[in-house]
């Protein structure tokens, strides 16, 4: 293998079953490879035996085509995975095109705060890459109000950050699902073999696994009896998890599609998040009529009732920074998204206002790449990583023009975390960003 040749061995290829499980395993592809542009795809096949095209590539890594099988090989090799692993998504191409299981309905699409939509990979087990599309939030403040948004958006009773105790539900479910893959492998098993023992679904195996799906009670004991579990204490505590994995938290009451509540849920139990953006202002720092204005002019949404609902959504996150006991937030923007105007020159000055403001807090650190700067290693990117007390593994999510990309590998994560830190050092100081920000929105005219 080549020393740039991309590392797939960890994708489980072999448990995709439909059309939007191949696309989310290729947009992972595309992410691991450093996500080439569609034009830079299309110059590395220029001379291949099948060029791909940009409209193509798109459509394909949305979900909305279903490649020619000769199309996904050749973006397979311009993403740099070697040949000796093709063989696996060859079988996979063949087991959906014999399916004829398709996409579901056009959502909106992925990139910067963008929305909801595509299902997660079926099938994946071991280090974890999930596809995670999230939609943008708006503010959190006490006193915060609608006014001014349309009907909805009841924010009155989001007043006070709520007191963090037990780990929530889905950091549970992560505990749960390393601890059922760690004894299937100590069993010997693969998940093919545990579905077809347990007459369930692989998919239903390896999203347990990944704790994407909460195990019932029934599916524990089942496979405590399959693992050969015998010690009370050992199979209590499992037991302990799935039924903490189902307590019901604040944002299961909206109509979010999993992916994204799988994000709110890791985001609302992390010590530590570190957020990097290129163009825009984070979601945790955002106005609320700043998160409304993108979100309009992203999405041709009709009516305003799915807006108003990101924008609580949003407010309501933004609660844990307020807590007792918050999470260290550190930020890091490129100076461009302090002048990218959203909706007004009023909107933005408050937004840059709340920057100012927010960047006082201990536990928050606002900082500026300056324009003189240059070019940087981290300037097409935007991402976020989260960190957990004890001994829980960091997450990072990818976000670009085909949704969000959930990164679990170890070297995935210490690559992302070193990109930010090294982003972090070439940025102005806390109180220089600080200063920047301010004579940015004094220039404003309102």
């Amino acid at each position: 293998m080549m020393d740039d040749s991309l590392f797939t061995a960890d994708l489980n290829v072999a448990s995709a079953r439909t059309r939007d499980d191949l696309a989310g395993l290729l947009r992972i592809i595309h992410a691991r490879a450093d996500r080439p542009s569609l034009r830079a795809l299309e110059d590395r096949t220029r001379h291949a035996r099948t060029p791909l095209s940009k409209t193509v590539v798109s459509e394909m890594l949305r979900g909305a085509r279903f490649p020619r099988k000769a199309v996904m090989l050749s973006f397979l090799r311009a993403c740099r995975v070697p040949e000796e692993a093709l063989e696996p998504w060859l079988r996979c191409w063949e087991r959906v095109a014999a399916s004829g299981q398709g996409t579901g309905s056009p959502q909106p699409p992925g990139g910067a705060g963008s929305g909801p939509h595509h299902a997660v990979p079926a099938g994946q087990h071991g280090q974890r890459d999930t596809v995670l599309d999230e939609p943008l939030s708006g503010p959190r403040g006490p006193g915060a109000t609608a006014t001014g948004h349309g009907p909805g958006a009841p924010l009155a009773a989001i007043q006070h950050a709520p007191p963090r105790g037990a780990p929530g539900p889905q950091v549970r479910r992560r505990e749960l699902g390393a601890a059922l893959r760690s004894l299937r492998s100590s069993a010997g098993m693969t998940i093919e073999q545990v579905a077809e023992r347990l007459l369930c679904s692989p998919s239903k195996v390896s999203r347990m696994e990944t704790g994407f799906r909460s195990g019932s009670m029934r599916d524990v004991r089942d496979l405590c009896d399959l693992y050969g579990v015998t010690s009370a204490d050992q199979r209590g505590y499992l037991m302990e998890l799935a039924r903490e994995s189902k307590r019901q938290e604040w944002w299961q009451s909206y109509d979010l599609r999993l992916p994204y509540g799988h994000f709110i849920g890791l985001e609302d139990d992390a010590s530590s998040i570190s957020v990097f953006h290129s163009s825009l202002v984070p979601g945790l720092l955002q106005t609320a009529d700043y998160a409304r204005f993108i979100l309009k002019n992203l999405y041709a949404v009709p009516g305003d009732e799915w807006i108003d609902q990101q924008v609580e959504v949003r407010l309501r996150r933004q609660l844990l920074l307020s807590r007792d006991v918050p999470p260290a937030l550190d930020v890091v923007v490129d100076e461009a998204a302090l002048h990218r105007v959203a909706g007004n020159s009023q909107v933005m000055r408050a937004q840059l206002d709340r920057l100012v403001r927010e960047a006082a807090r201990p536990n928050i650190s606002v900082r500026v790449v300056p324009y003189d700067h240059g070019a940087y290693r981290a300037i097409e990117n935007s991402f976020t990583i989260l960190e957990f007390p004890g001994e829980m593994k960091g997450v990072v999510y990818v976000e670009g023009l085909f949704g969000w990309i959930y990164l679990e590998r170890e070297q995935d994560v210490q690559r992302y975390t070193a990109a930010f830190r090294e982003t972090q050092s070439i940025a102005a100081s806390d109180a220089e960003s600080v200063k920047l920000i301010t004579s940015v929105s004094r220039r404003l005219t309102v």
